[in-house]
Formats: structure tokens, sequence, C-alpha cells
């Protein structure tokens, strides 16, 4: 273990005297995680048939149970919403993101076990912070600087008034209560996180930028993860054309990427502090886009109407 743990120190060094490299092992690692994603979300489409059977029939089955009919009777409201999704409905819209919550929530515990626990991880986070603040330039400082700030509390919430003032206009109401809630909720659930795990941030003798607060999951990565998430979920729900949708995905992702990168980069986040971000922002940003798929669902909501895709 002594020596899985040299290594892993000398190989985060490596790694971090090479940003560019850092960087790149950032985006193609998300990548790939998205791409087992879909890939996963693909296999359990073929068996859709088989499954919507069971699920209609499980469904039925719920339904006419006994403590069913007594917790419908007792909370109504919840009743309404359940009876407004039919079965295939509840696998298409809740399969994928109850897959994408579970992986999620598995690698965020993963991570703040081993974190709390002082393992690997910790020594692989302490040797990549030295090695990223021995090799940063005057010029990625001011450059990165810059950028980290547009991943800032005040950046976003602009930017979340602008996009709900843009949904209001098009009469999806549904959608800009939802895209406020993600993106609000996102941060109480940051705070409440970092307020759970007190951890502190990475010190150095000669810091090249200073942030308030505790250090685990990355308030920006986690934020950033969220709004640029919903971004793309509206984007699949408005644009036309795959290509588009590609795009507007990739540039999400790829600013997503860049904004964990430039906080540690900065040395106000270790490499498990964004990671756990990611993680965590992947968790609230499947809980929101459920949410908001069943509101979008029930009929007679006005503005909740589907849009074409």
């Amino acid at each position: 273990m002594e020596a899985l743990d040299v290594r892993a120190d000398q190989l985060a060094s490596a790694v971090g005297a090479q940003p560019v490299l850092l960087l790149a092992l950032l985006l193609a690692g998300t990548v790939g995680a998205l791409l087992g994603l879909v890939a996963v979300a693909r296999l359990s489409e073929r068996h859709a048939r088989a499954l919507w059977g069971r699920a209609a029939g499980a469904y039925r089955a719920a339904a006419e149970h006994p403590i069913t009919q007594r917790l419908s009777a007792r909370f109504p409201a919840i009743a309404r919403v359940l009876r407004d999704l039919s079965a295939s409905e509840y696998l298409v819209i809740h399969l994928g993101l109850g897959l994408a919550l579970t992986l999620a929530a598995l690698v965020f515990v993963a991570i703040a076990q081993a974190v709390s626990g002082d393992a690997w991880i910790v020594q692989v986070d302490l040797a990549l912070a030295r090695a990223l603040h021995a090799s940063s330039s005057s010029a990625g400082v001011t450059a990165l600087g810059a950028f980290t700030h547009l991943g800032s509390g005040w950046a976003l919430t602009a930017l979340a008034l602008v996009v709900a003032a843009l949904l209001l206009s098009r009469r999806q109401r549904v959608l800009a209560v939802g895209w406020l809630i993600a993106l609000a909720g996102g941060g109480l659930l940051n705070q409440a996180l970092k307020a759970l795990f007190a951890r502190p941030r990475p010190l150095f003798d000669e810091p090249l930028a200073v942030a308030a607060g505790w250090s685990f999951p990355s308030g920006h990565s986690m934020g950033t993860f969220v709004t640029f998430g919903m971004l793309s979920y509206l984007g699949l729900l408005f644009l036309r054309t795959l290509r588009a949708r590609l795009a507007l995905v990739a540039f999400a992702l790829s600013w997503t990427v860049a904004m964990g990168f430039s906080r540690m980069y900065l040395g106000v986040h270790y490499l498990s502090d964004v990671l756990a971000g990611f993680a965590a922002g992947s968790m609230w940003l499947a809980v929101c886009i459920s949410g908001i798929e069943v509101a979008r669902r029930r009929p007679g909501r006005a503005g909740g109407q589907p849009l074409p895709a």
C-alpha cells in the first residue's frame, strides 16, 4: 500500500508539472464518463419494451394496493402527480436520470470517504497542488484568474436572471421556475456540504489566489456544472438540429471542466474538491430535471406543455 501511495504521489507530481496535460485528462475523463452513461442508457433502451411491460404491471399493482389507496386518500396532491405519469413516461424520463443520480452519489460518497479517511487521494491532492503551484506562470494566473470569476455566485446569478427572463418571455413558466430552483438550490446544497465536511483549502507560503470558506466540494465547479447542465437540458428542448445540440453540450462540458481546472491551477481547491463538485452537481441536476419533467407533463399546467424536440 505504501508503494502504491508513492507511485500515486509521483504520478500526480508529474501531471501537475504539465498543466495542459492535466486539463486534457480532466476533459477526457469527463467525456468518458458521459459516453459510458450514454452507452448504458442505450443498452437499457434495447430492452425498453420488456421493461415497459413489467413497469406497467408493477405500476398497476402498486396503484391498486390497499396501502397505496390509503396513502392516496391522505396525500391527494402526491397521488394526482403519480396518476399523471404513465409507466412508459416514468421509464423514459426517470430511468436514465435515476442511473445518473445513483452513479454520481456513489462517486461522491467514495471521494468523501477517501478524503475524510486520509486515503491515497489526499496524497494525490497535495502532490498535484504543489506541482501546479510550482509550474504556474504569471500569464496563466492572470488568464485563469479572470476566467474563474465567471463561475462566481454573482456571475451565475446574473446568468440565472437573464435565462429566467427569456423563458418567461416565451411563456415557459415551469422551465423558468425549475431553472431558478436548480441554481439556487445547488448553491444552498454546496454550502451545506462545505459546512458538513469543513475541509481547509490548500495552503501555500505565496498563494496565487485567496478564497474564503471551506474547500470541499468546490462551489465554482458544482455551480458551473449545474448551470451549464441546465443550459444543455434547455438546449435539448429548444434547439432543432442535432448539430446545434451537440455543439451546446460540447461547449458546456468544456467550460465546466475548464472552470474546475482554474480552481486547481489558482491553488484554491484540490483535485478531489473539483471532482466532488462535479459529482454533487450531477446528483442535484438529475433531481431537478426529473422534477421539471414531471411538472411539464402535468395536464392543464400553463407553460408546462412539452416542447417539440
